[in-house]
């Protein structure tokens, strides 16, 4: 699956160990990493790096991403080297044998392919480590790309592109993706049109192609593997070194995503929604703060998100009852900050807009210092959670990696209702302001 890395979802919230500085290797680990509790980083020879959060959990989930200045989601190349990941001949094994692999030693697992890069999750029982470190070592380094599974996948590819070309939620997303980050964007930009003329390419050609291209991006020293679950982190190095070790260096340019531009004009859309029958009506209304998750202000911005979502539920739901779930988010990542409200309502879009942006007057007038405890405890009890899934440790350490920094690592402890106030008076609009609007009627 194709998707902009900002729409990979965030809800998950960790207290995992930040990963400090790495040595390369000869052997699975180093002396400094060994005597770690929390955490163990390894780089092999070729570039390749491990980072390691063993726990008494009674499974494993790895993530695996490739990165690459070459992953161009125009040209539908990426894409398709997904799809054939564990499903087509590798290393020594044909198709049929790399699939029967994965049905045999992966409970769960996923894929997809973002500008710059391509992510592999799976989770699995302990005793299978072994054979799913060859299985991804095998399927992201020595494809083979043999002509039966790529006319398969093609096949396969064209059936989700054909979804996304013609469901109107993927055309709503777009729509507001390219108002937020301009149509250049690689983050903006409609690449579906282009990938379907690669995926309809003959097999044959397009298996060469394929060939070709993988060689330009099989590179060890731009991939990272984070594996957090119950294992042994000294037996899992030496597998590591086993299954990844034996590929040549080699290391290539990765994406610098340009930074997006700060929302400073009013867009506003309108638009009938398959999903939504009348008296059903939803609002849309985003824009982008410039505030990225690495930025000095990152954590006063996630505070006054948190604040504008209490606020917005108080209003709407509890005080009027115009709406059920009122939503508002601040969604930061490598090249923005996204501020997002979404609310489903039988009122009508207009309307509700109006008294969201009223609302958002009365913030800007005045913080309730009390609501700030609130949420910073409910922000608590999330990481508390959560803190023993392998799944949020793993994502947390793969958003530090892709996009300099989590959201989760942000520290609230310290913000104060004059942060939030000042925050409130420079990054959120006014009514007709600087934001995207999406209004959605029930047909």
């Amino acid at each position: 699956m194709v998707v902009n890395r900002r729409h990979v979802v965030q809800a998950l919230l960790a207290s995992g160990v930040l990963i400090g500085g790495q040595e390369r290797v000869n052997a699975a680990v180093s002396a400094e990493a060994a005597s770690a509790i929390a955490a163990k980083s390894l780089t092999l020879n070729n570039g390749f790096r491990a980072h390691l959060i063993a726990n008494n959990s009674q499974y494993i989930t790895a993530t695996l991403i490739l990165r690459s200045s070459e992953i161009r989601a125009s040209d539908g190349l990426g894409h398709l080297l997904e799809h054939t990941s564990f499903v087509g001949a590798a290393g020594n094994y044909e198709a049929r044998q790399i699939s029967q692999m994965h049905q045999d030693y992966i409970q769960e697992s996923n894929a997809f392919t973002a500008p710059g890069l391509i992510q592999w999750e799976v989770s699995f029982l302990p005793k299978y480590l072994p054979q799913v470190l060859d299985l991804l070592a095998l399927t992201s380094l020595d494809q083979k790309c043999d002509v039966d599974t790529v006319r398969q996948e093609a096949r396969v590819v064209l059936q989700e592109l054909y979804l996304d070309r013609y469901d109107a939620k993927f055309g709503h997303r777009k729509l507001f993706d390219a108002a937020l980050f301009g149509s250049r964007h690689p983050y903006g930009v409609d690449t579906t049109e282009s990938e379907i003329a690669t995926a309809k390419k003959p097999p044959e050609r397009l298996a060469a192609e394929l060939r070709q291209y993988a060689q330009t991006i099989r590179l060890p020293a731009n991939m990272q593997l984070f594996l957090a679950g119950g294992f042994d982190p000294d037996l899992t190095g030496s597998m590591l070194l086993k299954s990844f070790g034996g590929f040549p260096y080699a290391r290539g340019p990765m994406l610098a995503v340009p930074q997006a531009p700060v929302t400073v004009v009013h867009r506003a859309f309108s638009a009938l929604s398959a999903e939504l029958r009348r008296p059903l009506s939803q609002v849309k209304i985003a824009w982008n703060t410039g505030v990225s998750v690495t930025h000095a202000e990152a954590k006063v911005v996630l505070a006054l998100s948190e604040y504008l979502n209490a606020m917005l539920f108080r209003s709407l739901r509890e005080r009027h009852g115009d709406a059920y779930a009122p939503v508002a988010s601040y969604q930061p990542d490598e090249c923005s900050g996204i501020f997002e409200i979404n609310i489903p309502s039988t009122e009508a879009s207009r309307r509700l807009e109006r008294k969201v942006f009223d609302g958002i007057t009365a913030l800007k007038a005045n913080i309730d210092a009390s609501e700030l405890l609130r949420f910073r405890d409910r922000v608590e009890l999330k990481r508390r959670k959560n803190a023993e899934s392998n799944e949020a440790v793993v994502e947390r350490l793969v958003q530090r990696a892709v996009d300099g920094g989590s959201i989760y690592d942000l520290n609230l402890e310290t913000v104060t209702p004059d942060n939030v106030l000042a925050a409130a008076r420079k990054y959120l609009p006014a009514y007709e302001g600087a934001y995207v609007r999406l209004s959605l009627i029930g047909r």
